[in-house]
Parts: C-alpha cells; structure tokens; sequence
C-alpha cells in the first residue's frame, strides 16, 4: 500500500489550484493526464501478470498436494488447500493492493479530465470580479 500513498500525495501536489500558478497547471495538465493514464496502464499490466502468475502457481501447489497425499484427494479439495499456500495468500494481497492503485487511478483520470472545465471556470470567475 506504499505505492498507493505516493500516487495520493503526488495526484495532491498535482491538484493544487491558485492564482499564481493557473497558467502553469493548465499548460502542464496535458502531460499530467498522461503521466497518470500511464501509471494506470502499467498497474493494469501488473495485475494481469500476477494473476497469470498466480494462476500458475495454484495449478502447481495443486499437483504438489494431490502428489504428497497420503489419500486420494479431490482436485478441488486440493486446490482448497492450495489456496491457504502462504505464498498464494502474498500473490492474492498484491493483486488486492494492484485493484486499490487501479481505483483510485481510475478516479484520479476522470478528475484530471474534469480539471480543464475547473480552469476554465475559475478563470470566468476572475474575469468576473476584474469588472
């Protein structure tokens, strides 16, 4: 979860509207969208990868099972079994932890995409009170 407190501190720091750097925030938000579409597509790959790996790991954790029995044991049992293999249970909490970055990075794409009409508006506004 480590992870997933930097991108919330950094996506603050990236928030940060003011009169003094309007301009800069709105020159820079292109690449900022970017920077974090990019961080959502490679947690999305992560995920795929530990899921793949995760599978694969069941699959062997099974036949170990199934092999090392002392009796005749059903393939979902074993595969029960298999699923409270300690390094299963790790490779389960990374995929929980890669589906909260992948959440949040989510949220944070649809506020970025929101964050040019925010401008745009906050500059009416001080059109507005220039009158």
């Amino acid at each position: 979860m480590e992870l997933l407190k930097k991108f919330i501190e950094d996506v603050g720091k990236d928030l940060v509207l003011d009169d003094f750097n309007l301009k800069e925030a709105q020159m820079r938000l292109p690449a900022r969208k970017h920077f974090w579409v990019a961080r959502l597509m490679e947690a999305k790959i992560r995920r795929g990868e530990l899921t793949k790996k995760k599978t694969q790991l069941k699959k062997n954790i099974t036949k170990e099972v199934i092999a090392t029995s002392p009796v005749k044991i059903s393939q979902s049992s074993a595969e029960h079994a298999a699923e409270r293999h300690e390094s299963l249970q790790n490779l389960t909490s990374k995929i929980y932890e890669c589906n909260m970055i992948i959440e949040y990075l989510e949220k944070v794409e649809k506020v970025m995409g929101q964050m040019g009409f925010d401008i745009k508006n906050i500059i009416d506004v001080q059109k507005m009170e220039q009158l």
